[in-house]
């Protein structure tokens, strides 16, 4: 991103006429105003400045002064000049695409709110958004220092992190983070739960102990968990209420804090019916007898997604690779039963073009093509691939060797080209 436009080119001159000069080098700073960025009160971007009006500068000070505004990132174009109104700057804002919320990882004392007020009061020009580049994010990060000297936090260290979707993608977000000292889970209380589950709950409750804690994870990674041990146990109703924390406490090791989630269990719901009409590809009849759920069943997530599994991989095994296979849940409070009715988007039916292998001698590819039977012709099946990678014990040669697979289809033809490398090192999978 190119650095900020800073223009004085009508200031020198100007000045010298429209104001009471000392010399020739030293002015009486004039009214101030601020023209095109709308988002910032004057009083914050004079406090950015460093100006005040009716005190001495120069041309240089006053150059610095723009500087000031160009260094904090928020802007693309600063141009300044006077008037019979006194001097006044002219701003171009950055664009929104070069602006990030902020986020705060685990500033365990203070809610969102909180911290967003607090540095809007203490951070000019911090209107809870953060430029990618400039140095608002240092200014931020001496706030939240200051903060956690009132909590008797004297010298941590805090990170500016971009934070994506996924890897490589764009980010979404710039989450400020206390690195040290760490903040940590120390306890996790679970109200309102049933002694039949609780086994499966400490479980959860063993994997977050002593994690550092992340406000946008942490309470999400176990709420979904906790949820997922009620929905495989047929609790189609189970929400987590809310996770809350106690006062954190200081530790020679870091920062510990002890969480507390309430949970509404509500009743286990049993299955009324799982109904697959069948297809060519399988049979109603053969999919009931495979299927990991049945009628009466407990409503278990887990098996209704093992009995979808199978259908997925009857389809899998036919080239239907993009093939999507759908469960709607009809519910029955009152009954607690759910019925549902299984639905499959096929979508196009995809053969093997050709196959290459990279990375083999002759000796391994002879081996391979003797185990392999997937051929130019058949149906694509991504998890025969899998699975071959997998159960490779017979592949002797292919010992302390890796793999990795790239399948180029066409989408007119339906066609795919398969590319297998293997790399010595690590296992096959």
């Amino acid at each position: 991103m190119r650095s900020p436009l800073v223009r004085p080119a009508l200031l020198a001159f100007s000045l010298s006429i429209s104001f009471a000069c000392l010399s020739a080098q030293t002015f009486q700073v004039p009214p101030i105003t601020f023209d095109g960025a709308p988002a910032y009160s004057q009083t914050d971007l004079l406090k950015v400045i460093g100006l005040t009006p009716g005190s001495t500068s120069t041309q240089e000070g006053l150059q610095a002064a723009a500087q000031h505004l160009g260094d904090t990132g928020l802007f693309t174009d600063i141009n300044f000049a006077s008037n019979e109104k006194g001097l006044v700057f002219t701003l171009k804002p950055m664009p929104d695409s070069n602006l990030l919320p902020a986020s705060y990882a685990n500033f365990v004392w203070w809610s969102s709110e909180q911290m967003n007020s607090a540095l809007k009061t203490t951070v000019p020009l911090y209107t809870g958004v953060v430029p990618l580049s400039g140095n608002l994010q240092d200014s931020i990060i001496a706030a939240l220092k200051s903060m956690l000297a009132t909590k008797g936090v004297a010298t941590p260290n805090i990170v500016a992190v971009r934070i994506s979707a996924q890897a490589g993608a764009t980010p979404s977000s710039i989450s400020f983070k206390i690195e040290s000292p760490q903040i940590r889970v120390h306890s996790i209380a679970l109200a309102h739960v049933s002694p039949l589950l609780q086994p499966q709950l400490d479980k959860v409750v063993k994997e977050h102990i002593g994690k550092p804690f992340d406000e946008a994870t942490t309470t999400a990674d176990i709420s979904s968990q906790v949820i997922e041990v009620y929905r495989n146990d047929g609790y189609l109703d189970a929400t987590v209420l809310d996770v809350t924390h106690a006062t954190p406490k200081a530790t020679p090791a870091g920062i510990d804090i002890d969480l507390t989630a309430n949970v509404h269990e509500g009743e286990p719901y049993h299955v009324s019916q799982l109904t697959w009409e069948g297809s060519e590809v399988m049979t109603a009849d053969l999919f009931n007898k495979q299927a990991k759920l049945k009628p009466e069943d407990l409503a278990s997530q887990a098996a209704l997604k093992q009995s979808l599994a199978i259908l997925a991989h009857a389809y899998y095994i036919k080239g239907f690779q993009d093939a999507r296979v759908q469960a709607p849940a009809t519910l029955d409070a009152a009954a607690h039963q759910v019925a549902y009715t299984i639905h499959v988007v096929p979508g196009p039916q995809y053969r093997i073009k050709i196959i290459k292998t990279i990375g083999l001698s002759e000796d391994q590819r002879k081996q391979f093509a003797s185990a392999w039977h997937m051929n130019p012709g058949d149906f694509y099946d991504i998890t025969y691939l899998t699975e071959f990678l997998h159960n490779n014990s017979a592949l002797q040669s292919f010992a302390g060797y890796s793999a990795t697979y790239d399948a180029i289809a066409d989408p007119d033809t339906h066609l795919v080209d398969l590319t297998i490398i293997f790399a010595k090192g690590g296992v096959l999978n």
